[in-house]
């Protein structure tokens, strides 16, 4: 049986939830159970990249490779599916090593049966670095398949190093046009919303590029903000957004627990 949080911090609080609609569940799941109201408005669509023969040839000369790195859940299900698609196994993966970043990439390696030779606490490219630290990489061949906007520090570090680092784009993400009518309609003063929450730096860019109104744009700059972790709060407050929340662990589960303390000193 589920604890009572009814009378927690976040109980009546009407939280802003850009996750894509195919991944929201979650976070909603736990805000509700927390007492909070969801407010959804999707700010970002996960699909595939324009073309999928970069890919292709990935896998086709897959051979070369020894290390494969997933920093996201996207990335896994994308790469495992076109991989699938191809008429490959999944298995002819666990011959290679594998890094993940954090326990949901991990997981979503795990439910399709492959095991992570290394996994990153730090859920940034830097802590891939630093997780492998003491490995030789010079003369190796990673393949990173990512998003087509990602950062650039870890395939650069790698190749500083000596190595090898090919970079795939396996999805992109792109702002859905159902919820384009939506923001005007959100952000009116008969809507409360006492949070915003963010969890990618695409998420917090695509909401302030798609609000054309001047006034509701102001209104978004002065709201409460909660992010994921430093990267999206860099963005954030790059876009003007207050950011007064941090999850010390880059999860949704993270997240609920900072706005939670955030709220506690705030009274």
């Amino acid at each position: 049986m589920s604890r009572k949080t009814s009378d927690g911090p976040l109980n009546g609080k009407h939280i802003l939830v850009t996750r894509p609609e195919n991944q929201a569940e979650s976070f909603v799941s736990l805000l509700r159970r927390e007492g909070a109201i969801p407010v959804l408005l999707p700010t970002i669509e996960t699909i595939a990249p324009d073309s999928w023969v970069p890919v292709d040839q990935a896998i086709a000369s897959l051979d070369k490779y020894q290390w494969l790195i997933f920093t996201s859940v996207n990335g896994v299900n994308f790469f495992c599916n076109r991989f699938e698609d191809l008429g490959h196994n999944l298995s002819r993966l666990k011959h290679y090593n594998i890094i993940s970043v954090g326990p949901k990439t991990t997981a979503a390696l795990e439910k399709r049966g492959l095991e992570s030779r290394i996994i990153a606490e730090k859920f940034q490219g830097e802590g891939i670095l630093r997780a492998l630290a003491d490995t030789p990489v010079a003369g190796k061949h990673f393949l990173l398949p990512r998003a087509l906007k990602a950062r650039e520090i870890l395939p650069e570090t790698l190749r500083q190093r000596g190595a090898t680092a090919d970079v795939i784009t396996v999805y992109q993400t792109i702002f859905p046009e159902k919820s384009a009518g939506k923001i005007n309609k959100l952000f009116t003063n008969q809507q409360k919303i006492d949070i915003l929450t963010f969890t990618s730096s695409s998420s917090v860019s695509n909401l302030v590029n798609h609000c054309h109104e001047p006034l509701i744009a102001e209104r978004i700059r002065q709201m409460p903000t909660a992010c994921i972790g430093p990267i999206t709060t860099a963005t954030a407050r790059a876009l003007g957004l207050d950011v007064r929340i941090e999850a010390s662990q880059y999860t949704v589960e993270g997240l609920i627990d900072a706005m939670k303390d955030w709220l506690k000193v705030k009274g």
